[in-house]
């Protein structure tokens, strides 16, 4: 095996193992590193790096949209959906109008996201959350599937 095949292959086992909180971090990460690709594209003029990170933007996004259960969730779930609608509607401004404020638009929302779910999982790594927390990381991966 050449050393980026042992790159995928490990890439690979991590999303296999972990836990549902943190395959949501995962994909935040994700989203940030190409909202970030997509404003560099931007700014060296580049239309097919800016398209690209753009689309893969709009993928996470809409998984993490798909993968949301609004009985479940109830206010918060309402509240995650109103905010990554927000974001797709920014992405396809970002994309028609290579507009670089839509894009850090994004970056100004992930962001606060990922941490608070990094602050929760850590908690619930360290025992002092509620079951509700705790689920988080005992979960199967298999929870975030597509709905869509």
């Amino acid at each position: 095996m050449v050393p980026h095949r042992f790159h995928n292959q490990y890439r690979h086992n991590e999303i296999a193992t972990s836990s549902q909180g943190k395959l949501i971090i995962m994909m935040y990460e994700g989203a940030l590193k190409f909202v970030t690709l997509a404003i560099e594209g931007i700014d060296t003029k580049d239309l097919s790096k800016k398209g690209t990170y753009i689309n893969k933007t709009h993928d996470i996004i809409n998984e993490l949209s798909c993968a949301l259960d609004m009985k479940k969730g109830g206010d918060v779930a309402h509240k995650l959906e109103s905010l990554y609608q927000f974001i797709l509607h920014q992405l396809t401004l970002a994309n028609i109008k290579s507009d670089r404020k839509a894009l850090e638009s994004i970056v100004n929302v992930l962001t606060p996201l990922m941490e608070a779910w990094e602050e929760l999982l850590a908690k619930s790594n360290n025992g002092s959350a509620n079951n509700a927390d705790k689920n988080l990381t005992t979960l199967p991966h298999k929870k975030i599937a597509s709905k869509c």
